[in-house]
C-alpha cells in the first residue's frame, strides 16, 4: 500500500514540476516576443498565462501592456474590468483604464479615471501610483500623486527628488529646482547626487539665474540651512565666478569658525582658471588668521606660488616684478628657514633665477646647498637633482648634468622620475649629435606611463627619424640640435646665427619649417611678438601641410588672444585649426578657447 502511495506522490510531483517548467518556457518565449516587437504573439501567451493565474499581477501587467502595444483597446478594457472585479480598490487599475480611454482620444473620460485613482489613493499607494503615471508619460498626474502624498503624510518636502524629476520632465524649471533644493535640505549627505542633478541647470543663463535666486531666497529665510550656501558656492564654481564664490566661502568660514580649508580649495580652483587676484585674496585671508592657524605656512607658500605664476604667465612682466618676487621668496625662506619643509620654495626660487632673472649661478648655488640638507626626502632630492642638472646644462656643464640625471635614473629606475631622467639624458645625446643613441632611448620612453614624457619622447623621436632618414649628411641636424641647446641656455643670438648658417649652407632643406618655428619661439621668449607672428605666418603659408602647421596655428592663436588682444583673429585661428587639423593634439584646447572667446559657458 505504501508503495502505491509513494508512486502516486512521485507522479503528482513530476506533473507539477513539468507544468512549472512549461510555464517558465512560455514566459521566456513571451518575453522574447516582446523584445522583438511581436506583441500579438506575446499577448497570446500572456493571455493563457493570465487565465491560468488570474491573481498574478505580473501576468496581468504584461498582458495589458501587450494589448496596449497592439492598440487592442477592446480586449484591454475587458481585461481591466475583469481585474477590477477582483480588486476594485487598486488605484492603478483606474489608471490603466484611463490610459485605454486616452489611447482612443477619450481625453475627458480618461482624466476622470485618473482623478478617481488619485482620490482613492492611500498613503502607502502613492509611490506606486506616481510610478505608473510616470512610466506612462503622464508626468502631470505623477506630480499630482506626489503632492497628494505630501498632504497625506503631512510633510511638505516628502518625495522631493521624485517631484523634481517629474517637474523636469514637464519643463517646469522653477519647481524642479525648488524640489532639488528641498531634497538637499533633507538629504545633505547626498550632495554629489544633487550636484549631478543640478548640473543641467548651469547650462542656460536663465536657469542659472533662477537657481541663484532661489538659493539667495532660502539663505535669507532658512538661516540654519548651510547646505544652500554650499550649493551657491558650487553654482559659482560652475560659472567660474570666483569673485562671488569668495564672498560666500568667507562667510561660511567665519560662521563655522573654520581654519580656511574652503579658502584653500577655492584658491586652487581660481589659480587653475588663472584668476590670480582671487586666489591671492583667498590666501591672504587665511594668512590674516595668524601664525597659529594650521594652514598659515601652507597659505604663505601657496601665495608665493600664485604671485610667481601671475607674474611669469603674463607677457608684460618687468624686472621690478621679478625682483619683488625674489624678495618675497627670500623673506619667506628667512622666516621659515631653508629645510625639508621649504624645499619646494627653494626650487621655485632657483627656477626664477635660472629662467627669468638670468642668474644661473644663484640657482645652482641654492640647489647645491639644498642637496647638502640631510633631512630632504629621497623624492625631493631627486627632483632637486633634475632641476640642478638642467641649470648645469644651461651653463654648459654637460658632464655634471648627465651625472645628476644618471643618479636619478639609478635611484628611481621604475618610477616616472627615472623616466624623466632618462628622457633628459636622451635629449643630451641629441644635443651632442649622437642621434642613434638618443633614438634608442626615446624608443623605450615612448611607452612611458607619463603621458607628458611619452609625448615628448615621441615628438623628438619622430623629428630625428624624419630628418635623418633620407639625408646622407648629419651636419644639418647636428647644427639644429646645437641651436636647440643654445636656446635652452638662453643664448638666443648664437642660436639665430646657427640657423642663419644652416639656411645659407643648406638652402631649401627639410628643416626649414622647424627653423621658422624655432625662430618664432625665440621671438616670443624675447617678447618680440610681432616678429614671432610673422615667422608663424610664413610657416603656415609655405608649410601648411607639414607636421608643424597645427603647432604654428595654435601658437598664432595664442599670440592673438593673449598678446595682441585680437579676439577676431584668435577666433579665426582656432576655427581653422579645428577644421584643417581635426587630428591635432591641440583640438581639445582649441575648441575650449574658441567657445570661451565666443562667450559660451565652458565647464
Amino acid at each position: 500500500m505504501l508503495r502505491y502511495i509513494l508512486y502516486a506522490y512521485l507522479f503528482l510531483t513530476s506533473l507539477a514540476l513539468f507544468a512549472q517548467d512549461n510555464l517558465q518556457q512560455d514566459l521566456r518565449l513571451a518575453q522574447q516576443y516582446t523584445r522583438q516587437g511581436e506583441y500579438e504573439k506575446a499577448a497570446s501567451i500572456y493571455e493563457r498565462l493570465y487565465e491560468q493565474n488570474p491573481k498574478s499581477s505580473m501576468y496581468y501587467r504584461n498582458y495589458y501592456n501587450a494589448l496596449l502595444a497592439v492598440k487592442d483597446f477592446t480586449r484591454a478594457e475587458e481585461l481591466v474590468k475583469k481585474q477590477l472585479k477582483q480588486d476594485k480598490n487598486d488605484p492603478t487599475l483606474y489608471i490603466d483604464l484611463g490610459l485605454l480611454l486616452k489611447g482612443q482620444s477619450k481625453v475627458e473620460e480618461a482624466e476622470a479615471e485618473f482623478e478617481k485613482a488619485l482620490k482613492m489613493a492611500k498613503d502607502n499607494q502613492i509611490q506606486n501610483i506616481a510610478s505608473v503615471f510616470s512610466n506612462a508619460d503622464e508626468h502631470n498626474y505623477a506630480i499630482k500623486a506626489y503632492l497628494k502624498g505630501r498632504e497625506l503624510f503631512k510633510d511638505s518636502r516628502m518625495f522631493a527628488r521624485e517631484l523634481a524629476q517629474e517637474y523636469k520632465q514637464t519643463g517646469d524649471t522653477n519647481n524642479a529646482i525648488s524640489c532639488y533644493l528641498d531634497y538637499a535640505a533633507i538629504q545633505p549627505d547626498h550632495i554629489q547626487i544633487i550636484y549631478n542633478e543640478l548640473q543641467r541647470f548651469t547650462e542656460k543663463e536663465d536657469d542659472m539665474d533662477e537657481l541663484q535666486r532661489q538659493l539667495y531666497s532660502r539663505i535669507q529665510k532658512e538661516t540654519s540651512e548651510l547646505i544652500y550656501t554650499e550649493i551657491l558656492i558650487w553654482a559659482f564654481y560652475q560659472q567660474k565666478d570666483f569673485e562671488q564664490a569668495l564672498i560666500q566661502v568667507k562667510a561660511l568660514d567665519k560662521r563655522l569658525n573654520e581654519d580656511g580649508k574652503r579658502l584653500m580649495e577655492l584658491a586652487k580652483k581660481a589659480m587653475t582658471e588663472k584668476q590670480y587676484d582671487i586666489a591671492i585674496g583667498a590666501y591672504e585671508y587665511i594668512i590674516a588668521k595668524g601664525e597659529n592657524n594650521p594652514l598659515y605656512v601652507t597659505a604663505r607658500e601657496e601665495l608665493l606660488n600664485c604671485r610667481n605664476e601671475k607674474i611669469t604667465a603674463t607677457p608684460n612682466y618687468t624686472q621690478e616684478d621679478l625682483r619683488g618676487l625674489e624678495a618675497d621668496y627670500l623673506d619667506f625662506l628667512r622666516l621659515f628657514g631653508k629645510n625639508a619643509n621649504t624645499i619646494s620654495s627653494i626650487r621655485d626660487l632657483a627656477a626664477l633665477y635660472a629662467y627669468y632673472i638670468n642668474n644661473t649661478d644663484n640657482a645652482i648655488t641654492l640647489l647645491e646647498d639644498a642637496l647638502r640638507m640631510s633631512s630632504v626626502s629621497a623624492y625631493n632630492r631627486a627632483l632637486t637633482k633634475l632641476d640642478l642638472g638642467d641649470y648645469y646644462l644651461m651653463k654648459g656643464e654637460i658632464w655634471d648634468a648627465t651625472l645628476l640625471y644618471s643618479q636619478v635614473d639609478k635611484d628611481f629606475t621604475d618610477d616616472i622620475l627615472g623616466e624623466e631622467a632618462r628622457y633628459k639624458n636622451a635629449r643630451l645625446s641629441y644635443f651632442n649629435g649622437d642621434f642613434e643613441w638618443a633614438q634608442a632611448q626615446l624608443n623605450v620612453l615612448k611607452a612611458s606611463t607619463s603621458e607628458l614624457i611619452a609625448n615628448d619622447a615621441l615628438k623628438l623621436s619622430v623629428f630625428i627619424t624624419d630628418n635623418m632618414g633620407l639625408d646622407t649628411s648629419a651636419i644639418p641636424m647636428q647644427m639644429f640640435a646645437r641651436a636647440d641647446l643654445l636656446i635652452l641656455q638662453k643664448k638666443y643670438a648664437a642660436a639665430i646665427a646657427t640657423y642663419d648658417s644652416l639656411n645659407r649652407m643648406f638652402p631649401a632643406h627639410m628643416l626649414d619649417d622647424d627653423i621658422l618655428y624655432a625662430r618664432a619661439n625665440i621671438s616670443i621668449e624675447q617678447r618680440q611678438y610681432t616678429q614671432a607672428a610673422q615667422y608663424l605666418d610664413t610657416l603656415l603659408k609655405s608649410y601648411g601641410k607639414d607636421i608643424l602647421a597645427d603647432d604654428a596655428l595654435f601658437t598664432l592663436a595664442q599670440l592673438n588672444e593673449k598678446n595682441f588682444n585680437n579676439k577676431d583673429k584668435a577666433l579665426e585661428c582656432y576655427q581653422n585649426l579645428l577644421i584643417q587639423y581635426p587630428g591635432s593634439l591641440y583640438v581639445v584646447e582649441a575648441r575650449k578657447r574658441y567657445r570661451q572667446l565666443r562667450g559660451e559657458r565652458v565647464n
